[in-house]
C-alpha cells in the first residue's frame, strides 16, 4: 500500500488515486480495534428485540374467535392494545438504557435505545372493548373476542 504522500504527490493517474483511496478506507475497517467496535455497536442494537415481527394466528371455537399472538418477550406495561372499529392494534415498546461506570465513576459507556413493534389485525365484526378478554404469559397473548351471532325470528303466517 502506499504512504499518504506518495498520493497525494502522485497525480497523474485519477483512476489509481481512487483505487488507493477505497483501499485505505477497506484497510481502515478491516483493522481489529474497528472491527470489534462495530460488532459491539451491531450487537447493542440486535439484542433488544430479538424477535422482530408479531406471528398471528386465528382460529374459532363454538362461542369464540382467538387471536394468538406469539410477541418478544416483554413486561405487561409495554403492551399496549387499541380498538378503532374492526381493527385490533398490538402496539409493543421496549425502553432500554445502559450505562457504565470505570472506576473513577466517570461514565465510561452510555447506551440507550427505543425499539417498537406493531400489528393491526382486521377482526370478523365490530366488538365492545368490553368484550373484549386478554391473557399474557411468556411471549404469548391470547386475544379471545364472542362470536356475535343474530337469531333471525320468524313470524307466523296465519292470517
Amino acid at each position: 500500500m502506499r504512504k499518504k504522500n506518495e498520493l497525494t504527490n502522485n497525480k497523474q493517474d485519477p483512476q489509481n488515486e481512487q483505487i488507493d483511496f477505497f483501499q485505505i478506507v477497506d484497510h481502515f475497517f478491516r483493522s481489529e480495534p474497528i472491527r470489534q467496535f462495530m460488532n459491539e455497536f451491531d450487537s447493542m442494537f440486535e439484542g433488544s428485540f430479538p424477535q422482530k415481527s408479531i406471528h398471528v394466528n386465528t382460529y374459532e371455537t363454538d362461542q369464540t374467535c382467538v387471536i394468538d399472538m406469539q410477541i418478544p418477550p416483554v413486561k405487561k406495561e409495554q403492551i399496549k392494545l387499541e380498538l378503532i372499529d374492526q381493527y385490533l392494534t398490538i402496539s409493543i415498546t421496549n425502553r432500554e438504557e445502559i450505562k457504565e461506570y470505570n472506576e473513577n465513576s466517570s461514565t465510561f459507556r452510555s447506551y440507550s435505545s427505543l425499539d417498537s413493534l406493531s400489528k393491526t389485525i382486521v377482526l370478523p365484526y365490530k366488538v365492545e372493548e368490553h368484550e373484549i378478554k386478554t391473557k399474557y404469559k411468556n411471549g404469548s397473548l391470547l386475544v379471545t373476542i364472542p362470536k356475535k351471532s343474530t337469531q333471525i325470528l320468524l313470524e307466523d303466517d296465519s292470517i
